[in-house]
């Protein structure tokens, strides 16, 4: 049979312009010359740039040659703008509307109260400058905190907060005069909220004092001190200790915990602490509370490690603190904890961590075990009285140096100051200048200059004593209290 045949040539041929034997599905010449036939069928086209047979013919977009400014503002149209439309052009519109609809009012301000520029522009260096760089505040969860309880209304715990937080942005700026006028003012707020019972935004507003303290000099004052045991003291007279506690509760408890279990060491190796300070030291209901937490083993930003690992640090410090008083050597007590260290899981929530925290997941679980092999080292040091030869001993501080060696930056001070105590090489020494020179530059330096003092002094120290007479213990706390004002760790 042969091949059928089309009524029309194939698309090929037509563009070739040349006659097409019309063979079904393919035309021979087409084979014959090597050339993919195109077939029969229907098929789109457009009309090209110089066809001059069709009237539609393609034309391109001419672009204007004037650029978008950077800087364009919009005007906003709002449905009162389409009312007043209406009501011009038909007034009855708007006499029925006015008997029939209720009228709409707008939206609070977000703010309760202005602020004048100056404080405004102390607000937002605070926010983008100062406490990126202040431990203990620089994780979302508490920044975002302090700006709801600063702008929730007018209260003086409110103005407390706020003025706090322009205390610190001041002294950030070399402003002391500016700085002590805003601590007046957020003390005198503090004081003024009492008969409100707002105990809650009380205590952060006194934490933020706290960091004030440490960031006015080297030399810290016992206000320091003073400021956390307030602090602890409030939030054991207003929370439930004996429950778990979720949301804003827990964020600012695990703050305070955060000051007091800091305090408590820098009390426990200062030779002239107050009395009043040494029995806020002993109130161990925090860590009571603390052990309530559905999240023991979860690192908390706040703190830098797990619940778990904080309060077995706090443990330690309260054994550190009954050995001191009844020449018990406790050993009962220390092995549980070093047992609690050895085992002790910290983890980490992704589901709660930001874009900025996620980048950071290494250095989160670096320094969580930083602090677990620190408390280990001070465990062995300070509680067991271990020689620095013990192999046990050199192991887990070989892990701790190749943790440092590994960061960056360090900004937890209390576990890097422990560790760098163990330095006695060069190398070691070398790892832990060089962290800190790197620390300093991107967080705050004070906090930064003054371990490095501790370190190098205890250092001294130890090159002195080539006898070994003197125990860790002593060492530590007479570099602690060679200044005059008792040590800060924040």
């Amino acid at each position: 049979m042969p091949p059928s045949k089309g009524s029309k040539g194939c698309w090929t041929c037509k563009e070739r312009k040349i006659a097409c034997d019309r063979q079904s599905p393919r035309c021979r010449i087409c084979l014959g010359s090597g050339r993919e036939c195109k077939g029969y069928g229907m098929r789109l086209s457009w009309p090209r740039k110089d066809d001059r047979k069709r009237f539609l013919v393609a034309t391109s977009r001419k672009r204007s040659n004037r650029s978008i400014s950077l800087m364009a503002e919009f005007v906003n149209v709002f449905f009162s703008d389409i009312e007043r439309l209406h009501d011009i052009l038909d007034p009855s519109v708007k006499l029925t509307r006015i008997s029939v609809l209720p009228r709409l009012t707008r939206n609070p301000g977000w703010m309760p109260f202005p602020l004048a520029d100056a404080e405004a522009n102390l607000f937002s260096y605070y926010q983008n400058i100062v406490s990126p760089v202040l431990t203990s505040v620089n994780n979302p969860l508490v920044r975002n905190l302090l700006i709801r309880m600063s702008f929730s209304d007018g209260t003086p715990a409110a103005f407390a907060i706020i003025y706090s937080i322009f205390a610190l942005a001041s002294i950030h700026l070399m402003d002391r005069s500016g700085a002590q006028m805003y601590k007046s003012k957020a003390i005198n707020a503090i004081r003024a909220s009492a008969a409100q019972r707002d105990e809650l935004r009380r205590i952060v507003a006194v934490n933020l004092l706290a960091m004030f303290e440490t960031l006015v000099t080297t030399d810290t004052p016992p206000g320091w001190t003073r400021c956390i045991c307030f602090s602890k003291t409030a939030s054991i007279a207003t929370c439930d200790l004996d429950q778990p506690h979720t949301g804003d509760l827990a964020l600012v408890l695990d703050w305070v915990y955060y000051f007091d279990v800091l305090s408590k060491f820098s009390v426990l190796h200062y030779d002239r602490r107050e009395q009043c300070a040494l029995d806020c030291a002993k109130r161990e209901h925090l860590m009571v509370a603390a052990m309530n937490s559905p999240d023991m083993t979860n690192i908390v930003p706040t703190l830098g490690c797990s619940l778990e690992v904080w309060g077995t640090i706090s443990s330690l410090i309260n054994t550190m603190l009954n050995m001191q008083e009844d020449d018990d050597p406790h050993t009962e007590a220390l092995n549980r904890l070093e047992r609690r260290l050895k085992y002790a899981e910290q983890d980490i929530k992704v589901e709660e961590l930001d874009s900025n925290s996620l980048d950071k997941m290494q250095q989160t679980r670096d320094i969580a075990e930083l602090y677990r092999l620190a408390a280990l080292i001070y465990l062995n040091r300070a509680g067991y009285n271990t020689a620095i030869s013990n192999p046990a001993l050199q192991t887990i501080t070989e892990s701790a140096f190749a943790i440092l060696d590994k960061l960056h930056t360090c900004e937890r001070t209390f576990p890097l100051f422990i560790v760098s105590c163990e330095a006695r090489t060069d190398v070691q020494r070398a790892t832990v200048l060089r962290l800190m020179n790197t620390t300093r530059t991107r967080f705050a330096a004070t906090n930064i200059m003054r371990v490095h003092g501790y370190v190098e002094r205890f250092w001294a120290l130890d090159e002195l004593d080539v006898g070994r007479d003197t125990e860790y213990a002593d060492k530590v706390t007479a570099v602690l209290s060679s200044r005059e004002a008792i040590p800060v760790f924040a």
